[in-house]
């Protein structure tokens, strides 16, 4: 069953991610009742939103989707701490911010303690004033081994120096909502 498969990886953490930084119990819960369908893809995804928010102390955690052809990202799930709102419905375009994707294509993350100045980060000035953000941690979540979407915390009202920890809690959630990812193409490939 896939559930199963999600649930085995989380708990065969050997790194402590999982239960160092914090359980990403949100996230355990919404796959402990995965039955791979899209709905509820977006309610592991509103549950990482809210995992990236509580073990990492930040201001909000978002998951972006790329497009097909990979030139613009939608936020489908954005958890803000400062209200406790989930949103979704904002779009970033490769054609305003060329360095920032192209961070995200070549390294697979983007590491801003200070956003506004930050060469990868600055062309998202707009964005990041109107929601007050001063620091960005990315990641990019890969799925049947191509980037599918952005994992993003973001710190409102004052500079964040990132740390090691900070993105490898990142990298491991990004890794986990790839397998979700994964398993939901398994599951239509399946039934179609």
């Amino acid at each position: 069953m896939p559930r199963l498969s999600v649930i085995r990886i989380l708990s065969a953490d050997k790194t402590g991610l999982c239960n160092g930084r914090g359980p990403m119990r949100h996230v355990r819960s919404a796959l402990a009742v995965f039955q791979g369908q899209a709905e509820d893809l977006s309610r592991i995804f509103a549950a990482a939103c809210r995992d990236i928010v509580e073990n990492l102390a930040v201001s909000s955690g978002s998951v972006w989707f790329f497009d097909d052809e990979g030139r613009t990202i939608e936020c489908v799930a954005l958890f803000d701490a400062r209200d406790a709102r989930l949103l979704q419905g904002t779009y970033l375009r490769e054609a305003d911010c060329a360095p920032y994707f192209n961070a995200l294509k070549r390294d697979h993350r983007v590491v801003a303690d200070d956003a506004r100045t930050h060469p990868s980060t600055r062309g998202l000035g707009v964005y990041l004033l109107h929601r007050d953000v001063h620091s960005l941690l990315d990641h990019v979540v890969c799925a049947d081994g191509r980037p599918v979407a952005v994992l993003c915390c973001e710190q409102a009202a004052r500079p964040r120096h990132w740390s090691d920890d900070d993105a490898a809690y990142l990298q491991q959630m990004a890794i986990t909502l790839g397998v979700a990812v994964d398993l939901l193409a398994q599951q239509r490939r399946r039934a179609g």
